[in-house]
């Protein structure tokens, strides 16, 4: 697999992710009521956002041992560090203060948080379906 591929997939799983994201705040909307929807909207921005976050930090990480390929030890900025988990932490502010001071409805709030999970779902299957089609036009 080539870097233009990889892209590709990534794009696809956030705008997938967007998309379940998008269909579970008007599911929770429309059947639990509109603080459920905002619940599961802040869920699915701080998965979006964390997703983001993530991939940019693994590719500077590779970026990194790429360059640093042959040295004994492979030295890691405290940046990256510091990036890494305060990603970690801005989610767990934003999710408290969605739960304690917005008080809105946990599960809702927690599926937007997993939305990634029906996305990565969603390109196995769109792979699976491509591959398919390549195959019978051979």
């Amino acid at each position: 697999m080539n870097e233009a591929e990889s892209l590709a997939i990534e794009r696809r799983i956030e705008l997938f992710l967007l998309g379940s994201g998008a269909l579970m705040t008007a599911i929770a909307a429309i059947g639990w009521g509109i603080r459920s929807g905002e619940g599961a909207a802040i869920g699915t921005a701080m998965c979006w956002l964390n997703f983001r976050w993530l991939k940019q930090g693994a590719s500077a990480v590779i970026r990194l041992g790429m360059a640093q390929a042959g040295a004994e030890v492979v030295r890691v900025p405290r940046i990256l560090h510091a990036k890494f988990f305060g990603r970690l932490v801005l989610l767990l502010a934003v999710v408290y203060a969605t739960l304690v001071w917005l008080r809105l409805p946990p599960i809702p709030t927690l599926c937007g948080l997993v939305a990634v999970f029906p996305a990565i779902l969603l390109e196995l299957f769109y792979e699976i379906w491509r591959g398919h089609h390549r195959w019978n036009e051979r």
